[in-house]
């Protein structure tokens, strides 16, 4: 007899915690498909960024790096044409240089229409020395953040928009970089233009 109710007892515990092992292994396997937090996902872009900044900044010794991105920024009267502006989104700044990421926030694009215009064309601009003057107009902006020289590279998607621009900068004296050092920002800028692509395009469905 107590076999009996042993077996229907088994029998009864495995009808019941069966389905609802399978229910939980379904949902877990569900919820791998889930789409990834998005505030998670934009720390970790950023974090993947900031690395290559914090590399740039270590290996050339430079007082500020910082990236630029393109975005809109309101619209214009009475079209609703949008308005392209860009701003400093990322930056590093070594001990006792001054932080530019507040001053370049919403910027219009027209502002800088010739340099922009030149990086599209040129891939970069190189100033290793303001004093010496530049043909760009940018010793005013230089002055007013104690740039004494600039290196200047445009970034492109993985579908080769332009999307922003990486910019090395030296405060205390002028630096000029060797083509060896002017290489590996370049491979570096692909490196964040690729990064900061694959996160703008992340699970966007295109018709």
């Amino acid at each position: 007899m107590f076999e009996l109710e042993l077996a229907i007892l088994l029998a009864v515990l495995t009808a019941l915690i069966g389905p609802i092992l399978v229910t939980r292994y379904k949902f877990y396997l569900e919820s791998k498909k889930i789409k990834e937090d998005p505030l998670l996902s934009s720390i970790r872009s950023n974090m993947l960024v900031d690395e290559q900044l914090e590399d740039i900044k270590s290996e050339l010794k430079s007082c500020r790096v910082w990236v630029s991105q393109f975005h809109n920024g309101g619209n214009f009267y009475p079209t609703g044409q949008s308005i392209q502006k860009f701003s400093i989104f990322y930056e590093h700044v070594k001990p006792g240089a001054k932080s530019i990421g507040d001053i370049y926030k919403n910027i219009p694009v027209s502002l800088f229409t010739k340099p922009f215009m030149y990086m599209y064309e040129n891939k970069e601009i190189l100033v290793p020395n303001y004093s010496k003057g530049d043909k760009f107009g940018l010793s005013t902006f230089a002055e007013g953040t104690g740039v004494k020289s600039s290196y200047m590279f445009a970034l492109f998607s993985l579908k080769e928009e332009f999307i922003g621009t990486l910019g090395i900068e030296y405060c205390s004296r002028a630096k000029t970089l060797n083509e060896n050092q002017l290489e590996y920002i370049r491979d570096k800028s692909i490196t964040i233009g690729a990064l900061l692509s694959t996160y703008l395009y992340k699970d966007i469905k295109h018709k």
